[in-house]
């Protein structure tokens, strides 16, 4: 029988079918044993592990203390090696936690964290020895390499970067986050934000920096707020500074001032108690003080400048103030460093001269009125007021006219006009009694003027004497008016006079008849 045939018979299959099912057994019974053997290996690696050495680095430790406590992890080299009850603490690094005996609810994770704790309580210290020096802190955070390395006793305090805190021994209640920030900080309750913010800081206290080497140079200096890169710069001593922005207050020594904006009070050196907001402003103060610049660019003296107001965008700019000066409004200015107490209001507002007021730049002034229309308008709110008082001229005081000056005075409208000292101006021909002489003229019999007379005890076409008392006279209609009554006089009288020539000629005529 050929191979083939055979390989293909029912007889090679049943012959087969023992060998396949003796090699199936081999193949279950090799898999059981190599699972078995992993579980083994896993067990034998625990029981010994207390001596296990593999590339000199410990897998897990057990506590040299016979009683060490309960609910701690250990893992790495003489980690905890002194706890001695000790609960709930997490350690795991070369030495992490070396020392602690009763501290309890501590993370340190890192070679040589916490090494020298020994009481301490709900720390947490991540990195190469961070928190290395600690003994008795509580509730401290320190995370990075060498974060708060130096810190003994201190407590509350959270440190986050390289070195960050590095020389803290004692401290309470401060935050340093960032490469090497508090780097030499002793001083209490400051917050440093940022890489090597508040770096140079020793004993200075109560501060806050925030941004990329904000207080840089801030050594004691106290109560100070930086936030912004390079903000508050060079301030080694100053207190109770604000700096707000990139580079605010970056050369600025002096304390009592507050700078808000990009690169706002940036040249300011030794000017105190100024308050600088805006980007830009103040870039030209160095030693100026009490000064207020408000908007962007706005400017005080050059290098100095004291007691000046100065609010608006680019205000104080061009030629800038001197001393105790206002200006507000957009590029309100003064034309010289020399000026004091001068003040300019509004945009454009321009003043040139010391003890002196601007108030725009051809504009008009109301008072009382939003809506003048002259330069100055004044709306007392009462009827027949001016709302304009001079107390130091009065109708008691002595004239001061000569026969060849001016006067003010006011027109029908309110308008002050010019006047000749001495003259009343009329303005139309209407006004002047020559109307009298014109034909038509309602010129009144004498009997109903006397009757009027009578009655009104004053003549026709004149105020009472009740009436000048309550309103007073306008002296140029008043001379219209009594020119008007001399000129009626002048009518009456050349009716008179024609009357007494035919009274005369009558008289004449009968005498000679009579003769």
């Amino acid at each position: 029988m050929q191979l083939s045939s055979y390989i293909a018979s029912p007889r090679f299959t049943n012959a087969l079918e023992p060998i396949t099912l003796l090699s199936w057994r081999i193949i279950q019974y090799t898999s059981l044993i190599y699972h078995s053997m992993r579980y083994i290996y896993l067990l034998v690696l625990v029981l010994v592990s207390h001596t296990l050495l593999a590339q000199n680095n410990y897998v897990a430790t057990t506590p040299v203390s016979a009683t060490p406590g309960s609910q701690n992890t250990l893992v790495g080299v003489m980690v905890g090696s002194s706890i001695s009850s000790g609960v709930q603490n997490a350690m795991v690094g070369f030495q992490a936690g070396t020392g602690l005996t009763t501290g309890a609810g501590n993370v340190f994770v890192g070679n040589l964290t916490g090494a020298s704790s020994t009481t301490a309580r709900d720390n947490s210290f991540i990195g190469t020895a961070a928190g290395y020096a600690n003994t008795m802190g509580n509730q401290n955070v320190f995370v990075g390499s060498s974060a708060g390395q130096g810190n003994k006793t201190g407590s509350a305090n959270v440190f986050v970067g390289y070195q960050s805190g590095l020389n803290s021994t004692s401290l309470v209640g401060s935050t340093f986050i960032g490469h090497q920030t508090g780097l030499n900080n002793t001083g209490l309750n400051n917050s440093f934000i940022g890489y090597r913010s508040g770096v140079s800081n020793t004993t200075g206290a109560r501060n806050s920096f925030m941004g990329y080497q904000a207080g840089l140079s801030n050594t004691v200096g106290y109560s100070n707020v930086f936030m912004g890169i390079q903000a508050g710069y060079t301030n080694q001593t100053g207190h109770n500074i604000v700096a707000l922005g990139d580079s605010a207050g970056f050369n600025n020594t002096a304390s009592n001032n507050t700078f808000v904006g990009t690169k706002a009070g940036l040249n300011n050196t030794t000017g105190t108690n100024n308050i600088i907001i805006g980007p830009n402003s103040g870039t030209a103060t160095i030693t100026g003080n009490d000064n207020i610049l408000m908007g962007l660019n706005s400017q005080t003296g050059v290098g100095q400048g004291d007691h000046n107001t100065i609010i608006g965008g680019e205000a104080g700019g061009g030629q800038w103030a001197g001393n105790s000066n206002t200006l507000i409004g957009h590029h309100a200015r003064a034309e010289s460093m020399t000026l004091h107490h001068a003040t300019a209001i509004g945009a454009e507002a321009t003043v040139t001269i010391s003890d002196a007021l601007v108030l725009g730049n051809q504009v008009n002034v109301g008072i009382g009125t939003s809506a003048p229309t002259d330069r100055l308008e004044v709306n007392s709110g009462a009827d027949h007021e001016s709302g304009v008082r001079l107390s130091r001229l009065t109708a008691s005081s002595p004239a001061q006219l000569t026969t060849t000056e001016k006067v003010l005075t006011v027109d029908e409208r309110g308008r002050i006009v010019l006047a000749q000292a001495g003259r009343f101006l009329v303005r139309t021909v209407a006004d002047w009694s020559d109307k009298v002489f014109s034909p038509g003229y309602p010129l009144l019999p004498l009997d109903e003027v006397e009757g009027y007379i009578q009655h009104n005890h004053h003549l026709p076409g004149l105020p009472s004497a009740k009436e000048v008392v309550e309103k007073g006279i306008d002296a140029a209609r008043m001379d219209a008016s009594l020119l008007a009554k001399i000129e009626e006089l002048t009518l009456y009288s050349i009716r008179q006079q024609k009357e007494i020539d035919e009274l005369k000629q009558l008289v004449n005529r009968l005498l000679r008849q009579k003769k």
